[in-house]
């Protein structure tokens, strides 16, 4: 075999290779993206215990019952910067969750995106906050404190 055979043969399998790696990344991403988001369940309906009681229970119709993501999303809405806040506390604790070292919460696209220098700086300050912070949140309490937090700190913009 000739040394140019030999070279082609092993470009093309690097490029083949490089082509394997890059769709799999591609596919990792796309499933990623694709992952439903976790719901957090804040209350739990609770049976009767028996027929009796199930017969003097009243039965609540559709309109009724919300499930308890909607009652969270009910709550009254902060502006949209303190709205950008609660989504990048909320992407920071998740990614500590995962073990994810804070410089990747840092490169989130909230915050990477930002055009507004100073706006970009307040996002990686509560990034960094909130990355630092053990132990779980309740959705309701995270709001709270994010957005008061938010309200205090920085003016609407």
């Amino acid at each position: 075999m000739s040394v140019f055979l030999r070279w082609g043969v092993f470009g093309i399998l690097g490029v083949a290779a490089l082509l394997y790696a890059y769709n799999a990344s591609k596919r990792l991403a796309e499933a990623r993206a694709a992952k439903p988001a976790p719901v957090a369940v804040t209350e739990v309906e609770s049976e009767p215990a028996d027929e009796s009681d199930a017969a003097a229970a009243p039965e609540a119709t559709s309109e009724d019952r919300q499930p308890p993501a909607a009652a969270a999303v009910s709550a009254p809405s902060a502006p949209a910067h303190c709205e950008a806040e609660l989504v990048v506390a909320q992407r920071a604790i998740d990614l500590r969750k995962e073990g994810a070292p804070l410089d990747r919460a840092l490169r989130i696209q909230e915050i990477a995106w930002e055009q507004s220098p100073e706006r970009r700086q307040r996002l990686e300050q509560v990034a960094t906050r909130w990355f630092g912070y053990e132990g779980d949140f309740r959705p309701e309490a995270l709001r709270i404190a994010v957005i008061n937090d938010c309200e205090h700190a920085s003016p609407a913009p």
